[in-house]
Formats: C-alpha cells, structure tokens, sequence
C-alpha cells in the first residue's frame, strides 16, 4: 500500500474487511484491498451489483466499521489511528451520514428529530439555525409534525437536515433514493446536487443509474474490489461499464 497522503478530503489506501469483523476467521472477504481518493467538494457515487461490497466501504471510509487493514484519512486525518473517543468526537464534527432506512424516532416531530444527535451531544442549536436548515429543506411546515405521518421524501429529506445541521465537511448517503418516487428522487437528488456547490463533499450508494449519472466520479465495485474510478458519466455509459465488470473470485455478502 502506498503511504502517499493525499488533499483530497476522502483517502483510503489498502481498506480489506473480512467476514465477521477484526480477527475473525473467515474464509471469504467482503472488501479487497479497495483504495482511491475522493475529490473535495464533489459528488461520488458508488455502484456495482447487489453482494459488491458497496456499503461495506462506505462504512470503513465514513469510521463507522474499522477495516482489518489499510487506513482511511478524512481531511488529511487517520481515522483509524485515532482512539474511540478522540474518533467519536472528531466523526461528530466531520462526518454527516444518511442511511438507508432514515433511522427516525416515529413519535418524534421533525423539529425535534433534527436536533436529536445535538442534544444527545449536549450541543445547543440556535433556533434560527433550525429554523435556516428546515427553510432550505422545505420543512418548515411540517416542524411539528411527527415522523410517522410524513412520506418517504419528506423522511429523507429530515435525515439528511439532521446529517447537515452544522455543516459537516463529507456527508455519506446509503442508497438516498432508494425507496422513493420519481419527484422526491429528484429533490433529494438536487440537494445532494447543492450541497457541493456549498463545499460538501457527498459520497452515495446507489443502484439508482440515473443517480450515478448526476456524480462527479463514479466508482464501480464487484465482489469487494474496486474494479474502476471514472469521471461523469451517462446512464448508458454506467450501464456498459457495470456490464463488463470482471469476475473477481467468490462473491461479497454484504451491499
């Protein structure tokens, strides 16, 4: 593995993750030393077939599944070679992160679910920052409305307010379209979109093509490795490439 530390805000070099975790002794890797770099301020997408390895990555490269090798730099900073609390704190302040499934608490109201992570920090928010960060996301109608009565746009659309609520420099997305419609792909999408003209680096998962086609770099996964990096691309042009993607051995088990 290069020991070369690159600028660019998202470096890893080396990143291989066996089954069952550090020390495990499985016989099958779900990542093989994967390594690229990401550019600032950009959007990444990351693609490839069901079993690829795809959000297996984005965990080792946004902190939240240590690697069993090779190391991750976020702004220049070895996540890994920092210990769990300097790590937590420093992920906090860096690292926004949307996940698949939104993870909102039902009986909670949108207001309410954005401030949560602060106030479980014990960081106060001021309200005209909620009250900015809602506007942008077309929310503030809906500030008191609980979780449970919004639709799956309006969900996303709350977690990636709370992921973006003090502006982390990277934001992770894990599938941000994938259970949405048309329209809400598009906005969700175009926030993405946004966020780089802001500064935000953005990396996604996605199966969505026409997502992988909106990226600024488009990374193509099979079978745990990353089989090529390209720059923007069409939706035909992703296609083909996933198409010709090569058997790399026994296949991944994990997205």
């Amino acid at each position: 593995m290069t020991e070369q530390v690159q600028v660019d805000p998202v470096w890893a070099g080396g990143l291989s993750r066996r089954a069952g975790g550090s020390g495990s002794s499985g016989d099958w890797m779900i990542l093989r030393d994967c390594s690229l770099e990401l550019p600032r301020a950009a959007l990444t997408a990351i693609v490839g077939p069901s079993g690829a390895g795809k959000t297996s990555l984005m965990y080792c490269l946004s902190g939240l599944d240590r690697p069993d090798e090779g190391r991750v730099l976020l702004d220049g900073t070895d996540i890994y070679g920092l210990g769990r609390e300097r790590r937590a704190k420093y992920l906090r302040s860096t690292v926004g992160f949307v996940f698949q499934q939104y993870n909102l608490i039902s009986y909670l109201n949108v207001e309410e679910n954005v401030l949560l992570p602060e106030q479980l920090a014990g960081r106060r928010v001021p309200r005209e920052q909620v009250t900015a960060m809602l506007t942008q996301f077309g929310l503030q109608d809906k500030r008191k409305t609980v979780a449970s009565a919004l639709s799956g746009g309006e969900q996303q659309r709350v977690a990636l307010c709370r992921a973006m609520l003090l502006r982390p420099s990277i934001l992770f997305a894990d599938e941000p379209t994938g259970a949405l419609d048309s329209a809400n792909s598009q906005l969700v999408l175009r926030i993405l979109r946004d966020l780089t003209v802001q500064g935000t680096t953005v990396v996604m998962v996605t199966h969505d093509i026409d997502a992988a086609a909106l990226a600024d770099r488009v990374v193509f996964m099979r079978d745990g490795s990353i089989t090529g990096v390209s720059g923007r691309l069409d939706g035909d042009a992703i296609l083909a490439r996933m198409r010709q993607l090569p058997a790399t051995g026994a296949a991944s088990r994990e997205g």
